[in-house]
């Protein structure tokens, strides 16, 4: 049964970065809640190191403009209709996405409801170990089992894998860049059966899609898996093709 676990770690000190604490000091000044979200945690634990750093927020990505221009930083936000903004600071960027379901998933694009909840966010999330959350005081937060899965270097879809995969065909290359972060990964084999079955989904990506998620593949250790799979689903031409 899966059990909401929360641990105290020291990322901080790890990554030594002061935009973060000016992030996370914009939410306290400003009353709303925010949390560092998904692989600079994962990274943490895989003892990695720590290129992107997203978070998550509780407030209306409206508000949240209103918040940056009053403070004079510098944002994009092209993609604010998914509740995200990215913000400028010492020449990084650091994306910001607001708490939120997704519903109406077409395999590409997805129609969003904001949330003020990170344990409802996490459900939209793909892999288990993608769903952790850290908040201003360094606690993280699992509520899919996702700090016991990178242990045991096991790739588990959060809910229902298939209806994941249907409602954002990504969800399929971004599992198989994942195979690469251990030596010997842990999934089930119905996920393989699965994607065999359906590897058309691939071909309706996006190649800028399939090319990002493939280098970071091969930015990890295990580059081999990734091929290796790639090969069962008999779909490695066309991904190399696009890279």
């Amino acid at each position: 049964m899966e059990k909401t676990v929360i641990k105290s770690i020291n990322l901080f000190s790890h990554i030594k970065n002061d935009d973060v604490f000016k992030i996370f000091d914009l939410a306290e000044k400003n009353k709303f809640n925010i949390w560092i979200v998904g692989g600079a945690i994962r990274d943490f634990f895989l003892k990695k190191k720590i290129n992107d750093i997203d978070f998550v927020f509780d407030i209306n990505p409206i508000e949240l403009v209103d918040i940056l221009k009053t403070n004079e930083l510098d944002f994009i936000s092209s993609y604010i209709n998914f509740g995200v903004l990215i913000i400028k600071l010492n020449n990084k960027e650091y994306t910001l996405t607001s708490l939120r379901e997704d519903f109406k998933q077409d395999g590409r694009y997805t129609k969003v409801r904001y949330l003020k909840s990170i344990k409802k966010d996490c459900l939209r999330r793909d892999l288990t170990f993608n769903a952790l959350y850290m908040d201003s005081s360094q606690k993280v937060y699992d509520f899919n089992n996702g700090l016991e899965h990178l242990e045991n270097s096991k790739i588990i879809f959060i809910g229902d894998f298939k209806k994941k995969c249907l409602e954002d065909n990504l969800r399929i290359i971004r599992f198989i860049r994942f195979c690469s972060l251990f030596k010997s990964p842990v999934y089930p084999s119905e996920y393989t059966s699965f994607f065999l079955k359906n590897r058309n989904l691939i071909s309706k990506l996006k190649h800028k899609k399939i090319s990002n998620e493939i280098e970071k593949a091969f930015s990890y250790h295990y580059k081999e898996n990734t091929i290796s799979i790639l090969k069962i689903l008999n779909i490695e031409s066309f991904v190399f093709e696009k890279f």
